[in-house]
């Protein structure tokens, strides 16, 4: 207050109140000789305290009801000239505080004087106001009276009297309450003994309260007693009151102090026993009231619903739910019933739009939500109330579409729907009128007839009501056609955006806590060991509780959600409103994904699914899962029968494409909307960044998506990417050109689809395989016993999925492989040779992975990775022994020099070619072969060159071609070459290998089982290469026998040296 401590101010004051009275003394010399006298024996009066003290300002105030003296006599001369003079005076005064308690009532008393006699009103507020607001010693009786004074102006006459006289009480009951907070603030650091408040109406339980808190909680208790019309204890003198005004007192009151309520008991107390019974009162005649219901039939005539007042007492159940819900538990139960019972369609347009913005505050509070969901939903005989909420938001929305809105008829033509002659549901074509001409359309809601535009209200996450803040009318409002639909649609939104951000945050929470355990646990020293323990042990607590709460809120919730969402995605005819409600349906089943509540989660997705293809189309996936059973069943919603709605036919949805179902007999064509594309960008999405937690419904989301492509003529290409290829059963497939630019883009997101599972956990990985696994079979089973073209998406994919996840392979290889093999064997010509495809591609992207190990280090991994390879030698299809015998000449050309202990496999793959397999097989893999004598035999390991010699032998008794049996006993040729010039090496390995077999055989017991045996190794290599001769030396075909003749006796004339003289025996016997 240093401004008006200093001396230069004091000083001004003194000369400014000396000149006031000076001014007093002229206005009265006429007239009024008395005030006269007092005001010039006042400024002697002033003069006196200013020569006598030092403290100047103290000083007057002591004295401040001898100064005021004169200026309250001024006033009572009623002439406006000196009472406007005094009152500025007085004004003056109080604003430098030199007023005491004394002084300040009997100002307080002339005022009053003032309001009834009804002289300058606007005046007396501004005294009150100031007197009130610059300092505290206005006090109980004459603090009532003050504010009595405001009220009583509050009713005049003039109106511009009466809205500053609501201003200034608005201003008052504000500082009454401010007091009390600062006297709390002064007394913090003292702590009281809470005092127990006798639960009994007494108004003089409050002796244990503070001055100010007293005025407080008198001034609030009246307030009660007023809007409930009856007369008040403390604010004595009051003539008349408006309960709507009184409404609005007590909401500012509870919205702008609510730590007074929660601090003090006796507070808390008037809440309980006053506020709430008042409130429930008052509504009464909302709840008895039905439209429509002629009021003859029943005695008494029912009270009608008045807007005013049933929107200010929604405005206070807002804030008691907000602010007080932990005090009220109970009475907020019954609050929660009523709004949700206004919402029912026999209630007034009006009250419902009220009643719906005050859910939508509700909603975007999921804090809130949960509490709900703990105190009622979780509790075993209490109402479900958060349920409750939601499924009366999801009838609201249905009786909306149901029945066009009665009860104003000035809303049919608002809508701004000319066209369509003023009838409410405008006809279908005002939403066709989107596609021929360019007329830009509403977004709007369509369903079976009914039209419903959608406004836009407000910003996501902030509920800004409309009506709720209409407190200037009397007269109920006429609510917009699509107003109090726009409003429920973003209840649906917020309460979703709101519950699963604050669930996924506090999983999120609840993972990361673990994971810090768990690190600090893994080096943890003997002492902290139990504290780990200890907070391990709290942590799951609180985890389960939390889980509890998370999966009842979920449950609670979800049937209501789906079924509003589902018929608003069907009915909407607006892409944004479109792509809000797949957002909220998307972040619903990722969330029950993330908690593990399969049936909420496949239910959602499989609205998405449903909502990506055709109507009617015939997806068993979605008809004979879990999924059918929520399709079909209608869930009963407070009585009511909701059916979950199939799409509609009629939707006017701009068609994009058109193509052929995917069926096992050719159907007709059908079509697909910009909507069945925007829901297949979400399933593609939800896929992408919510794989993890699908599971089992990998079967759905992938068999739509299967359809999808079908039917937009999506082929598989190299390395299994879908690209746009023309269909060769005729002109099936029209796209218009919107899609044909989002086609590549959605090819693309189908592969990052793919690519994206190398992030996934092993276990979604194994359900993304069975879930294309199981798909292909289907595919599988539709392409027997016809030559059309297959459905290829899943072989596609399986080989997509297995090349991003080659860091992992050995879990997925054996399912992946083995579903492949079985697609190799399909008599279906371009199902046999996609499944190859992948099949091949797979095991040469396998081979020439940067495995860590390495491959050469890990020969366990290489086997498994040929080893299907080997499997394919028994089928039968010549194309697919091609692709094999092509892949094995691709192996051997990048990854010959590597193979190792694979050999034997490869090898085996050449050697399984029979002689009746025609020649362009035999040809192939005899160029194998050919290949592996000019440039592997040093690097494969020795034991592996009898192979190379049984096989080589193998392809010079095929009949087929007689240049490759002649070729083959070249090729023996040079092997006997090979093995002459390399022969100490390969002798010293193979006796190596032989000691450790000889071992091994020993160990088990049993003989070494080796042809030739007795001999040693190296001579027995020899012996199966004559052998080989030999048996071609008898061959049928004159040519035949006398190249291998020939070649026999050179080789023996040759390399016949090498040989020990006991197996000499051997060769004459058995071989010649």
């Amino acid at each position: 207050m240093s401004g008006t401590n200093s001396p230069e101010a004091v000083k001004k004051l003194l000369e400014n109140m000396q000149s006031d009275l000076r001014a007093l003394s002229l206005e009265c010399k006429k007239k009024f000789p008395p005030v006269k006298e007092a005001a010039e024996s006042g400024i002697i009066k002033v003069k006196t305290i200013a020569a006598r003290n030092t403290e100047i300002l103290a000083a007057l105030k002591e004295n401040s009801s001898e100064v005021v003296q004169p200026f309250l006599m001024g006033c009572g001369t009623k002439e406006p000239k000196i009472t406007q003079l005094c009152l500025a005076a007085i004004q003056r005064l109080m604003s430098h505080e030199v007023v005491s308690e004394t002084a300040a009532g009997n100002i307080i008393n002339m005022l009053w004087q003032l309001m009834e006699n009804s002289l300058e009103e606007l005046k007396l507020l501004q005294t009150v106001l100031v007197l009130l607001t610059t300092n505290t010693v206005v006090h109980d009786e004459a603090l009532s009276k003050a504010i009595v004074l405001c009220f009583r102006l509050h009713f005049t006459k003039d109106n511009i009297t009466n809205n500053t006289a609501a201003a200034t009480v608005r201003q008052v009951v504000t500082v009454v309450f401010e007091r009390m907070v600062a006297e709390d603030e002064r007394h913090r650091d003292i702590i009281e003994q809470p005092v127990l408040v006798q639960a009994n109406s007494n108004r003089r339980s409050v002796s244990t309260l503070k001055p100010c808190a007293k005025d407080a909680y008198m001034l609030f208790q009246d307030l009660c007693q007023l809007v409930n019309a009856d007369a008040p204890y403390w604010l004595v003198g009051m003539t008349e009151m408006t309960r709507t005004f009184g409404l609005e007192l007590l909401e500012s009151v509870l919205n702008d102090f609510p730590q007074v309520f929660l601090q003090h008991q006796e507070f808390s107390f008037l809440l309980k026993e006053r506020v709430c019974p008042l409130v429930i009162k008052l509504f009464s005649p909302n709840i008895k009231f039905r439209q429509g219901s002629s009021t003859s039939s029943s005695p008494a005539p029912v009270e009608k619903p008045y807007f005013p007042i049933c929107m200010r007492l929604l405005r206070v159940v807002s804030v008691l739910i907000k602010q007080f819900y932990s005090l009220l538990v109970t009475e907020c139960e019954i609050f929660l019933s009523l709004l949700v019972k206004f919402l029912d369609a026999d209630k007034p347009q009006w009250l419902r739009a009220v009643a719906v913005e005050s859910i939508h505050r509700l909603c975007v509070q999921p804090q809130l939500l949960r509490s709900f969901c703990q105190s009622y939903d979780m509790k075993q005989h209490s109402t479900k109330v958060f349920r409750d909420i939601v499924n009366a938001l999801g009838s609201f929305i249905q009786s909306l579409f149901l029945v066009p809105p009665t009860g104003n008829p000035a809303t049919t033509n608002q809508a701004g729907n000319n066209n369509s002659g003023g009838t409410v549901s405008a006809p279908a074509n005002s939403g066709m009128l989107g596609i021929g001409g360019g007329v830009t359309l509403l977004p709007a809601f369509e369903y079976r007839g009914t039209w419903i535009p959608i406004l836009t209200i407000t910003v996501q996450g902030s509920a800004k009501a409309t009506y709720l803040e209409m407190l200037d009318k009397v007269e109920p409002p006429t609510i917009p056609e699509g107003y109090a639909m726009s409003v429920a649609f973003h209840c649906l939104l917020d309460l979703v955006r709101g519950i699963t951000s604050m669930i996924e945050g506090e999983l999120g929470e609840v993972e990361a806590e673990c994971q810090t355990i768990t690190e600090t646990a893994s080096s943890p020293t003997q002492s902290s060991e139990e504290q780990e323990l200890q907070s391990t042990s709290d942590q799951m607590d609180k985890e389960i509780v939390n889980r509890a709460v998370w999966e009842e809120m979920v449950n609670a919730c979800w049937c209501g959600l789906l079924a509003a969402l589902s018929l608003l995605l069907d009915a909407s005819t607006d892409e944004a409103a479109t792509e809000n409600i797949l957002k909220a349906e998307l972040t619903m089943a990722a969330l029950c994904g993330r908690l593990g509540l399969i049936t909420s989660r496949d239910a959602f997705i499989t609205a998405i699914c449903k909502g990506s293809l055709p109507p009617h189309y015939a997806l068993t996936v979605l008809n004979t899962t879990s999924a059918a059973t929520l399709s079909n069943k209608s869930y009963s919603i407070q009585g009511q029968n909701v059916m979950m709605i199939s799409p509609s036919s009629e939707s006017h949805q701009q068609v994009v494409a058109v193509g052929q179902p995917l069926a096992v007999q050719p159907q007709g064509t059908v079509m697909l909307t910009s909507k069945n594309i925007q829901c297949m960008r979400t399933l593609l999405n939800l896929a992408h960044c919510h794989g993890a937690v699908l599971g089992t419904s990998w079967q759905l989301v992938l068999a739509t998506l299967q359809h999808l492509v079908w039917i937009l003529g999506l082929k598989p290409s190299s390395g299994g990417a879908l690209k746009p290829g023309r269909a060769v059963e005729g002109p099936s497939t029209v796209l218009t050109t919107a899609v044909m630019t989002d086609l590549p883009v959605i090819s693309n997101i189908l592969s990052r689809l793919f690519e994206s599972s190398q992030y996934l956990d092993d276990v979604s990985l194994h359900h993304l395989i069975n879930a294309l696994c199981s798909l292909s079979l289907e595919a599988m089973d539709m392409a027997y016993g016809n030559n059309k073209e297959p459905s290829l998406f899943a072989v596609a994919k399986l080989l997509e999925t297995g090349l991003v996840n080659m860091h992992r392979i050995e879990i997925l290889w054996r399912p992946l492989t083995g579903h492949l093999l079985e697609v190799c064997q399909h008599p279906n010509s371009r199902m046999r040779e996609w499944g190859a495809e992948a099949l091949t591609s797979l095991i040469k992207a396998g081979l020439t992975f940067n495995h860590d190990p390495p491959l050469s280090q890990n020969q366990r991994l290489q086997l498994l990775l040929l080893n299907p390879l080997k499997e394919m030698s028994s089928i039968n299809h010549p194309d697919i022994r091609l692709k094999q015998l092509e892949c094995v000449l691709q192996i051997l050309q990048s990854q010959g020099d590597s193979l190792g202990p694979g050999w034997p496999l490869v090898l085996g793959v050449m050697g399984a070619i029979r002689n009746d397999q025609g020649e362009s097989l035999i040809r192939t893999a005899f160029q194998c072969l050919q290949l592996v004598v000019t440039d592997f035999l040093p690097t494969m390991p020795c034991t592996c060159l009898q192979i190379v010699v049984d096989v080589a032998g193998s392809f010079g008794l095929h009949n087929q071609e007689l240049n490759i049996s002649l070729t083959s006993i070249g090729l023996l040729w040079n092997i006997s070459d090979y093995f002459f010039q390399r022969g100490e090496t390969i002798e010293k390995e193979l006796n190596k290998e032989e000691a450790v077999q000889q071992k091994q055989a020993e160990e088990k017991g049993v003989a070494l089982n080796r042809p030739f045996h007795p001999a040693p190794p190296f001579d027995c290599l020899w012996l199966c290469l004559y052998a080989k001769l030999g048996e071609l030396c008898v061959d049928p075909r004159p040519a035949v026998r006398k190249s291998a003749g020939q070649t026999l006796f050179s080789t023996i004339g040759a390399h016949g040296t090498l040989l020990q003289h006991s197996t000499w025996h051997t060769v004459i016997w058995k071989v010649l």
